[in-house]
């Protein structure tokens, strides 16, 4: 419809009564209107009077477009509704996270300092990592979504990798890193503690908070993983939203560290030792390495380019094949640019015959030409 409106001068009233044809590119997306260019042709012919008329209305057009400037031509190509449209969802994820975590971060902290707790501290350190990471995480979302322009053409749609990246780095280094060196330091010098009630209070309230952000994140990868029509652990795995990973793997994290601290917590206690405690604050550190290292690994992997699924691929190059005027497919190249953006390239071997016999069946009028 575009093309013909364009190319053919022509204006949605014109082509109203032109017979229809709906065509997918693919299953499960929504079906797009085509007109054979037989009547697009003649409905022209008819408006415009003459071929010469037309092809004048058409040389305007072609012209016209040529003196768009590079950032208008940019600008026709952006798809800015579907990118907000993609990121919105994880920006309500991330905001809903930092909040809560902001919260939780706080009664750590206050009961660590009056408990003597490592294991508590250990979730004071990784509730701040946390609320800190969803900070830089909100930064890449907002950032991701500028619109293309000249110096980046396809946008900036993997900032929102290399945010999810640093805050893969923040875990390792300093939520790893210091719980760990805090469970071994217990260990090695010991030390008393406080009473515990205040920990449990503290414990009971992150489980609160964490588990309410988990469950936002989850259900909004659960909506995203059936929307792509892949398992939400292939959805995880795939890194298809950086963002909103991040924060259901941080969180699951989280739920995870405040059971093995209160476990801890509650070990220390009955036993009247610190070991439990320390080894507690170990166990975390672990946890938080682990996260931090499949983190950093899939989100370097996508900065990198790696390539699309073997059966995303398989399936365009099929459906290339299947195409009459194409020949042969090769040189296939196809790679994710960002959330939801894949870039395809390959070389096509085009089927001169095919493409001539169906220029002269749908274009050229023969009986004309041999009257002339």
């Amino acid at each position: 419809m575009a093309r013909a409106m364009a190319e053919y001068g022509l204006s949605l009233q014109q082509l109203a009564d032109l017979p229809k044809h709906a065509q997918k590119a693919f299953p499960h997306q929504p079906s797009y209107t085509l007109y054979s260019l037989n009547d697009v042709y003649n409905r022209a012919l008819k408006v415009h009077g003459s071929g010469k008329a037309m092809h004048e209305k058409r040389r305007m057009l072609i012209d016209m477009r040529h003196k768009l400037s590079d950032s208008e031509r940019m600008r026709l190509r952006m798809r800015v509704e579907a990118q907000n449209q993609t990121t919105r969802g994880a920006d309500r994820v991330v905001v809903i996270a930092f909040t809560l975590n902001l919260c939780d971060t706080i009664g750590k902290f206050t009961a660590a300092y009056l408990t003597g707790s490592k294991s508590l501290f250990a979730e004071a350190i990784h509730s701040t990592m946390d609320t800190v990471n969803q900070l830089i995480l909100l930064t890449g979302i907002r950032f991701s979504q500028r619109n293309p322009d000249l110096n980046f053409p396809y946008g900036y749609g993997n900032v929102r990798y290399v945010s999810s990246l640093i805050t893969g780095c923040g875990i390792l280094s300093f939520g790893c890193g210091l719980s760990m060196y805090h469970g071994i330091s217990g260990l090695l010098h010991g030390g008393a503690l406080e009473p515990l009630t205040y920990a449990y209070y503290a414990l009971f309230m992150s489980l609160l908070f964490q588990g309410s952000s988990v469950i936002t994140a989850f259900r909004e990868a659960r909506r995203k993983a059936a929307a792509a029509r892949i398992s939400l652990v292939n959805y995880v795995r795939t890194t298809a939203d950086p963002s909103l990973n991040v924060v259901l793997l941080e969180d699951s994290a989280a739920v995870t560290g405040v059971a093995i601290a209160l476990s801890a917590v509650s070990l220390s206690s009955i036993f009247q030792s610190s070991i439990p405690d320390c080894c507690g604050s170990i166990l975390i550190g672990c946890l938080l390495g682990t996260v931090a290292s499949f983190i950093i690994r899939t989100n370097a992997a996508h900065l990198v380019g790696r390539s699309l699924p073997k059966r995303i691929t398989d399936d365009i190059v099929c459906r290339l094949e299947n195409d009459p005027m194409i020949r042969s497919v090769h040189d296939v190249k196809a790679t994710a640019l960002g959330v939801e953006q894949s870039r395809f390239k390959a070389e096509l071997d085009f089927d001169g015959r095919a493409i001539t016999n169906k220029y002269i069946t749908e274009s050229c009028y023969i009986q004309a030409m041999i009257q002339a």
